[in-house]
């Protein structure tokens, strides 16, 4: 143990408590915080401008929408789906004599549907004619492509306007189609649906113009179904209309007193049928009209007839001695009399009486010329055509004169190829009035052993039965 004198020890307490005494003042200072000279960042918030596109879509590559930041440059990219489809609405239309436009829907990758004149837009080729219409779509804006789609134009259809059947055979009237058409198809048989080829036939007829055509080799009393459309060749190829509605007729059973395009049977209509008909005719109509008075079977009928008038002396200027009919009690023209009757279905009966005098074909010519005059006046009737009936039998005298049921039918048939020749009906009232021999039945007839022409009340009602079931 090492003694030190007092004063010694003393000096080195007090230079141990100054040495404690700077250390901790030293370090004191080197804990107090120092001064920073940097700058808090703050979040960048981009300003972009618009898209622009860098690149277009096709209908086989993708597009680029391009923007960027006003600030820092930075750029963004959006896809511009390519075009994936474009349906035409109607890929058939129907000619009309005017450019045919069409709708098409477009749409890209995504199943979007791109909007005309502002994605695409649309321009024809070849859309007023029948043929093969051409589309063409171009893009604008965002693509940049080009391509087509076509549709065709078919030719108009048409409908029937009349079937009349015969025992073996068919006459067919349509209305015609001559703008843009080559001609017609006419498919018929006994298959309604004309799946059995085996039942089924074509006829073509290479001719706009035509507006008739008349079946042959029929089989009677059997039920067909026909049908027509029309169909036009441009460049080699056949367009065709849509088939229009489907007709039944049934031919009937050969009879010796049917005359080809007769208006066939049809269901029994009610009586309000004849309330827009006026009948025109000589003294056997005037008859009818006796019959019709005192039955009242005819609807509101009107009759413009007079004993002995014909279609020849109808021509005539009115005078005292003419035998034109009255129309409230005024002697009339047959044409000037009918506006006035308001009826809308002319039902005449005349030839009787020009056959004696005139023969066969003049009767005819004239007869033709009335009607005309009729429709001129009233170019709004339907004209029907009543057959003028048989004769009875009085023996040689009748049959070697010229009023004889020979030359009856003959002018008969020449109307009834006029009916079909100019659209109107040939009403066959005489197919039903001949007796087993080929007379006027003398059951129905008033006078049978004096003129043999004019009709008792059990003709007439026989003559009424015919009408109402053979209308148009």
């Amino acid at each position: 143990m090492i003694h030190l004198p007092k004063n010694r020890l003393l000096a080195l307490l007090l230079a141990g408590v100054m040495l404690f005494s700077c250390a901790g003042s030293t370090a004191a200072t080197n804990t107090q915080p120092e001064e920073t000279t940097a700058q808090t960042t703050e979040a960048h918030h981009h300003t972009y401008g618009t898209w622009v596109v860098q690149r277009k879509a096709t209908n086989q590559k993708n597009g680029l929408l391009v923007r960027v930041c006003s600030g820092c440059g930075k750029k963004q990219t959006k896809r511009i789906a390519r075009i994936r489809s474009a349906a035409v609405k109607h890929i058939e239309v129907t000619y009309t004599g005017k450019a045919i436009t069409n709708k098409i829907t477009v749409l890209n990758k995504d199943g979007k549907t791109l909007k005309e004149n502002r994605d695409y837009t649309v321009a024809y080729k070849h859309n007023k004619n029948v043929g093969v219409a051409t589309m063409v779509i171009t893009g604008i804006g965002k693509y940049d492509c080009t391509f087509t789609r076509s549709y065709r134009i078919l030719p108009q259809g048409t409908q029937f306007t009349r079937i009349l059947p015969s025992a073996k055979k068919v006459a067919l009237q349509w209305t015609p189609v001559t703008k843009q058409t080559s001609g017609y198809l006419v498919q018929y048989g006994t298959d309604k649906t004309f799946k059995d080829k085996a039942k089924t036939y074509t006829r073509k007829i290479a001719d706009p113009a035509t507006a008739a055509a008349t079946i042959k080799d029929l089989t009677q009393k059997t039920t067909y179904y026909v049908h027509i459309r029309t169909y036009t060749v441009v460049k080699d190829r056949t367009f065709l209309s849509a088939w229009s509605k489907t007709q039944k007729f049934t031919t009937p059973s050969a009879t010796p007193y049917r005359i080809d395009g007769q208006l066939p049977k049809t269901a029994r209509v009610e009586s309000s049928y004849f309330d827009d008909v006026v009948f025109v005719g000589d003294s056997i109509s005037t008859g009818l009209s006796y019959y019709e008075a005192a039955n009242d079977v005819l609807g509101k009928a009107q009759f413009l007839t007079s004993v002995s008038l014909s279609a020849t002396n109808a021509l005539w200027e009115i005078s005292d001695k003419s035998v034109h009919p009255r129309y409230n009690g005024q002697k009339m023209k047959v044409e000037d009399a009918i506006p006035l009757t308001g009826a809308k279905k002319v039902y005449i009966m005349l030839g009787m009486n020009d056959i004696v005098s005139l023969g066969v074909d003049k009767s005819v010519r004239n007869f033709t010329t009335l009607c005309n005059k009729i429709l001129q006046n009233a170019p709004y009737v339907q004209l029907y055509v009543e057959s003028v009936t048989p004769r009875t039998n009085q023996g040689a005298k009748s049959d070697n004169g010229v009023l004889n049921n020979k030359n009856i039918t003959l002018y008969n048939k020449k109307l009834s190829a006029l009916c079909q020749e100019r659209g109107w009906y040939f009403v066959n009232v005489a197919e039903v009035m001949f007796d087993s021999t080929g007379y006027f039945n003398k059951s129905y007839c008033s006078d049978p052993n004096g003129m043999g022409m004019h009709f008792n009340y059990t003709g007439c009602k026989v003559w009424v039965d015919y009408l109402y079931t053979h209308t148009a």
